[in-house]
């Protein structure tokens, strides 16, 4: 009956609605500020000809919200991961580190042994690159609207073709909750726009509040060192 079938078309404009919000959130996570696990994902590594997922290949650990360690299951394989996480992420900066671990079974016999991993860290958000952020932040922004408005168009004019002779009252009932759903939306949608731009105000600060420090610290070094002592 009509009233089923306008209660499909209700919630198949919701899942729409729904799956672009997932698909906006994902791409704003990979323009990384911070460490983000979902920016990992789509790594695949070249291992012995074979390709895998990062997950497959390597433990992935987070000692800070701004950077990440990639343990290889081999040690052999770093390089291949090294590799494979620049092809995804090329401006995320790679260092090789070392960690001792006690690989012992027998806690009363430590066997400490050198472990290595890539310390991957998140680039800090300078002036450069604050305005590719915000500019590819506004960009998916736009267009995640501009498909949202035209997911909202094509479900109205399926509304309009069921609701066809319906009482004004019926019209209005749809049409107040049709409303309601796509605000619901639009409102998470704006939500994750804005958190985003907010943690990218915030990484900005922490680099000029650094550079700041930087500049002081270099001034005191060049007064400390200008009474005629010979500076290395």
């Amino acid at each position: 009956d009509m009233k089923r079938e306008i209660i499909k078309e209700f919630d198949m404009l919701g899942d729409a609605l729904s799956t672009l919000n997932a698909q906006f959130s994902y791409r704003l996570m990979n323009l990384c500020v911070k460490a983000e696990p979902v920016s990992l994902l789509s790594i695949e590594a070249m291992i012995e000809g074979e390709p895998q997922k990062l997950e497959e290949c390597a433990r992935i650990g987070k000692e800070d919200d701004y950077s990440f360690q990639i343990f290889p299951n081999y040690d052999d394989d770093i390089s291949a991961l090294a590799k494979a996480i620049f092809m995804d992420h090329p401006e995320f900066k790679q260092e090789m580190r070392t960690m001792q671990v006690d690989i012992s079974e027998d806690e009363s016999k430590p066997d400490m042994q050198d472990v290595y991993y890539i310390q991957v860290t998140m680039p800090e958000v300078d002036d450069n690159r604050y305005d590719v952020l915000k500019n590819g932040v506004k960009a998916f922004y736009e267009e995640n609207k501009a498909q949202m408005e035209a997911v909202s168009a094509k479900y109205d004019a399926k509304f309009a073709t069921l609701l066809d002779g319906e009482s004004p009252e019926d019209v209005k009932k749809v049409k107040e909750a049709r409303d309601k759903q796509t605000k619901t939306w639009y409102e998470q949608r704006d939500k994750i726009y804005n958190d985003k731009l907010q943690e990218i105000e915030d990484a900005h600060e922490k680099w000029r509040h650094q550079q700041k420090s930087n500049k002081i610290n270099r001034s005191l070094d060049r007064k400390s060192g200008s009474a005629g002592m010979p500076r290395p």
